[in-house]
């Protein structure tokens, strides 16, 4: 069985620190480095040591925060339409392990905690919700590979809850269609609170973990691992193919129906009879939108959890609440 550790300060200690968590307490880690790779490389490369680190003496809670479990200076990698039902909800069929896997990358600079609040951008009028469960590299690969899943267990050395938050207005509506500027907004990746370090064990688990986000405590997106289309060994193999994942990089492996955007018929004519004008395709393609659905505005609470159906994996449970900026 695998750890869960958690990255925080408090009033009492403003620094960064990394602490084990267990039964809903936290103990100190004393260890050198603050980045997520050295506590990676100090749990997978000496044990003994890592569990020598753990100070069993209660923390001060005082003003306690927790802060992204990991660093912002990382890759990361996101997959779109990994779940049948949101790429129905997006216009497409259910897709199969034979499509084209969607890649995309995101800003390391849209990391941020998973208790800080996320800010909807000025001129941002679609902002949207999607919980992810995130992959942490636990070696580096940089050459071309077609893996299996037991090579999982030399390359995935993490697990984390992720909101790929997206404005979908910036996507679909600002010129050039902009994703990399839709998913990229500061506070746009919200992670933890948990990294949990995987044992060789916990791998059988990757596919039993069930994805629950909640907006004002309503549940809008409920799914189970097991309805990812490319599995994290299909995913790795084409990553390795075009570019080099190095440890502690992170790739989110898409999310499950339930988000706020849907590609009616409406919205694709928006965005298909406006392809070279780049204004009327944003006010056609918003109009459609907001017609539609209620995205997410200043007040509204999200609340996301991954855990596996037996209990053994849970990666705690992420709040943000949405501010406007």
């Amino acid at each position: 069985m695998g750890i869960s550790v958690v990255r925080y300060r408090t009033s009492s200690s403003p620094a960064p620190q990394w602490g084990v968590l267990s039964d809903g307490l936290i103990c100190r880690l004393e260890v050198e480095g603050s980045s997520h790779r050295d506590i990676m490389a100090l749990y997978f490369d000496d044990r003994a040591r890592f569990d020598k680190a753990i100070d069993t003496r209660e923390i001060d809670m005082s003003g306690f925060e927790f802060l992204s479990p990991v660093s912002n200076d990382v890759q990361i990698f996101c997959q779109g339409l990994n779940y049948a039902e949101h790429r129905i909800e997006g216009g497409l069929d259910e897709g199969s392990s034979e499509a084209e896997n969607l890649i995309f990358m995101k800003a390391a600079s849209s990391i941020c905690g998973p208790n800080d609040d996320v800010v909807r951008p000025p001129g941002c009028q679609l902002l949207d919700y999607e919980i992810e469960l995130g992959l942490v590299m636990k070696s580096d690969l940089t050459e071309h590979r077609q893996l299996v899943e037991s090579d999982l267990t030399d390359l995935v050395g993490a697990l984390v809850i992720a909101n790929d938050v997206s404005a979908r207005d910036f996507m679909f509506g600002a010129p050039g269609m902009q994703w990399f500027k839709g998913k990229s907004q500061r506070t746009f990746c919200p992670l933890g609170p948990v990294l949990y370090l995987l044992d060789e064990d916990d791998l059988k688990s990757l596919y039993q973990l069930e994805l629950v986000l909640r907006l004002n405590g309503q549940v809008k997106q409920r799914a189970s691992t097991e309805l990812m289309i490319h599995k994290p060994a299909k995913t790795l193999s084409d990553l390795s193919m075009f570019t080099l994942l190095r440890t502690g990089d992170l790739i989110l492996t898409g999310t499950p129906g339930g988000v706020q955007i849907g590609i009616d018929l409406r919205s694709a004519l928006a965005i298909m009879l406006n392809m070279k004008n780049d204004r009327k395709r944003r006010q056609k393609f918003v109009s459609a939108q907001l017609a539609r659905a209620e995205y997410l505005k200043p007040g509204d609470i999200l609340e996301l959890q991954i855990r596996s159906f037996d209990g053994a994996v849970n990666l705690g449970t992420q709040r943000s609440r949405v501010i406007e900026g």
